[in-house]
């Protein structure tokens, strides 16, 4: 059977002499791997089209009873070219198609995170490098949301009194408020309850233009949104650049 279906790039590996293996997450049916055989030759296209984080036209070969399907042919929508020329926004773009590689189910297909993913991709592409961290805390927050780990940052995990500001705590990957918390060293503040709140119910479109984002709250936010996501989302340990990204 073949399929046809868009697809953005979640990594690649050298197979023999001069083919591909890749994980794609594809629109239709989610996370898959294929073979592009002879990808590395010379006269191939498909080792520019199978590139980490290009947004492709994927037309494959699927069998049921295969792990790995067959590539016949690829080409680009969009390579998001600025992310090339910025090592900032080239990191944060493959830090983002990892987390997506290691948290997607092979074949479980995800309409609204494939739009998030191919829509943060091209945005942070477009964006000033000083805007990146606010298109990358939005995606972890709506992922979260979308895997059913909404965080939550009113209520204390403890006593479930209403609290305006608080403490994370990272063994539990809870929200603990002052007189509950043993270890005070992540504190969520009012303003940065508010900007959390902002990016839970924002558009994409609108968040560099609606807010006026300071900083050193947006560090410490996404030093938090690590934290959460590694409590929650275990299987991203295994990640060496989402646990260097911070």
């Amino acid at each position: 059977m073949i399929y046809n279906s868009k697809a953005i790039v979640l990594n690649k590996l050298n197979y023999g002499n001069t083919s591909l293996i890749c994980n794609l997450f594809t629109a239709e049916q989610g996370k898959i791997s294929i073979i592009a055989k002879g990808a590395r030759s010379k006269k191939n296209i498909h080792s520019a089209v199978l590139q980490p984080a290009n947004f492709i036209e994927l037309i494959y070969y699927y069998k049921d009873r295969r792990n790995i399907q067959t590539l016949k042919e690829a080409s680009i929508i969009n390579n998001y070219y600025n992310l090339k020329k910025s090592y900032d926004k080239l990191l944060c773009s493959l830090v983002i198609v990892d987390l997506i590689n290691k948290i997607s189910l092979q074949n479980n297909p995800c309409d609204i995170i494939f739009r998030l993913t191919e829509k943060t991709l091209a945005k942070i592409n477009l964006t000033k490098d000083e805007n990146i961290k606010i298109y990358y805390i939005f995606f972890q927050i709506q992922l979260l949301i979308y895997l059913g780990y909404q965080p939550s940052f009113s209520r204390c995990y403890k006593c479930n009194k209403n609290v305006l500001e608080g403490y994370y705590n990272a063994e539990s990957g809870q929200f603990e408020c002052i007189k509950c918390i043993l270890n005070k060293k992540y504190q969520i503040n009012q303003d940065m309850v508010k900007i959390i709140n902002y990016f839970m119910k924002t558009h994409i479109d609108k968040l560099v233009t609606e807010f006026n984002f300071e900083r050193k709250l947006l560090i410490n936010i996404n030093i938090i949104m690590h934290k959460f996501i590694l409590y929650h989302l275990p299987e991203l340990r295994k990640s060496k650049i989402f646990n260097n990204y911070e």
